[in-house]
């Protein structure tokens, strides 16, 4: 593989591990007020209500949510806010990154990029015949060994 290849690959690794897998995760009742912004929170209200945030900021006794807008015309997006009590949230969950999914992805990615350099470099050993040679006596292998 030559080294423009591996710059393309291990960029291409980066980029991919970069996003990393996420998942939704419950946060305890305890929790909700302990960092004073977070980004990607899904609420449902004691109500029935349910909200999608793309960020939410914590006062000690409520939330506000922060929802872009993009359907509406116009050059600027319009943001939502809504405002609700931590008293009237019944469960409420936050995007956050995966580091089991994210190891496999990036497992699966070093892995195939192994696989492909350790081929061509076995394509490098091959004869003009198109077999390997033998290591012991350097007869080609189509010849018979």
């Amino acid at each position: 593989m030559t080294f423009q290849k591996s710059l393309q690959a291990a960029v291409l690794a980066a980029w991919l591990l970069s996003n990393g897998c996420t998942t939704m995760r419950e946060l305890p009742r305890t929790d909700y007020a302990s960092e004073p912004q977070r980004k990607g929170v899904h609420v449902e209200t004691r109500d029935g209500l349910s909200y999608d945030f793309d960020y939410a900021t914590y006062d000690p006794d409520s939330l506000t949510g922060y929802h872009t807008r993009s359907e509406v015309d116009g050059p600027l997006d319009e943001v939502a806010v809504v405002h609700v009590a931590l008293e009237d949230i019944s469960r409420m969950r936050t995007r956050k990154l995966d580091w089991y999914r994210t190891g496999l992805v990036g497992g699966g990615i070093i892995a195939g990029i192994v696989a492909i350099g350790l081929a061509r470099s076995n394509n490098g050993s091959t004869d003009s015949s198109g077999g390997a040679d033998c290591s012991r006596c350097g007869i080609p292998s189509a010849a018979g060994h």
